[in-house]
């Protein structure tokens, strides 16, 4: 077994300090005990605009300054770890801003907005006009935030049902769907936690890569896994030490851990995003190797 010896932990603590942008610098530092939410805030506020939604590069993989239904998820993810009550402001305008972009004839949200195309992006989101393919990314969990904040507007019904819906119909499981019906499941909690665990837990083997398809995008044990009080954990267990392993070993010469996908295309834009990947990606495997025990004490 592997352990980050406290050297590399240091030189990944030292990165994170230097390079990784200050929201996800001051998250880290109020996981460990060091920050305070108000400060994370005041950072992840820089990604938010006037109509309540976010946008500016939250997610880096697309660099619209407008706000998207994407993007506002991930600063929800944001939120959520910083267990903010229902009536603070970024929630009340959160909400207030993905009630507005509903697409009340599709039941569902454009994840990006046309003018997407318009900017440097990751290939996978150019928005194809005429496209009719459901995915409940980021649907699936953006129904959560509604639920999990006492949000009892009728779109939040209508769209609970149709995720739910598309989970009972799903043949394959793609993952990002996939972990935004567990965060539905964590948000939700009673009966809607139990069937979305029972309807993954069924399908483990066909979801988690092996080891040698985690080098190109390969789906990998932890990002089912957050730690041993995880749903997944036990049916896991092995294939989840081989990973962290693995974490430990892909750790750079800076300290850093580097996304294991590029663009192919608007490579200096790129170049920006990939850093920002960085950053956060090691405060990520950090708090992961921190919850299971593999950092040298």
């Amino acid at each position: 077994m592997k352990i980050l010896s406290q050297d590399r932990f240091e030189a990944a603590c030292s990165f994170v300090r230097n390079h990784a942008r200050p929201v996800d610098r001051e998250y880290y530092a109020f996981w460990k005990g060091n920050g305070d939410k108000e400060s994370v805030l005041k950072e992840l506020e820089e990604f938010r605009n006037k109509d309540g939604g976010f946008g500016n590069n939250l997610e880096p993989d697309f660099r619209l300054k407008e706000s998207s239904p994407m993007a506002t998820s991930v600063a929800f993810q944001y939120m959520s770890q910083l267990d903010l009550d229902s009536d603070h402001p970024f929630v009340k305008d959160g909400l207030h801003y993905l009630r507005s972009t509903y697409q009340v004839d599709k039941q569902s949200w454009q994840a990006v907005p046309h003018s997407v195309n318009s900017v440097p992006h990751a290939p996978w989101w150019k928005v194809t006009e005429g496209e009719v393919t459901y995915s409940a990314n980021p649907d699936a969990e953006i129904v959560g935030y509604f639920l999990h904040y006492g949000s009892n507007y009728p779109i939040t019904s209508k769209s609970l049902a149709k995720v739910m819906n598309h989970l009972d119909s799903l043949n394959e499981y793609e993952i990002h769907e996939v972990q935004c019906y567990l965060r539905l499941a964590q948000l939700a909690g009673g009966e809607i936690n139990k069937k979305i665990h029972e309807k993954i837990k069924q399908k483990l083997p066909y979801i988690i890569d092996r080891p040698e398809k985690w080098d190109h995008y390969g789906v990998q044990p932890v990002v089912l896994v957050e730690s041993d009080q995880s749903p997944f954990a036990k049916e896991l267990n092995q294939e989840l030490q081989v990973n962290l392993d693995y974490l430990i070993q892909k750790q750079l010469s800076n300290g850093s851990w580097e996304p294991s996908w590029s663009w192919g295309q608007y490579e200096d834009s790129w170049e920006g995003a990939k850093k920002e990947w960085q950053g956060f990606l090691t405060v990520q495997n950090l708090i992961t190797l921190s919850k299971f025990g593999r950092i040298e004490s």
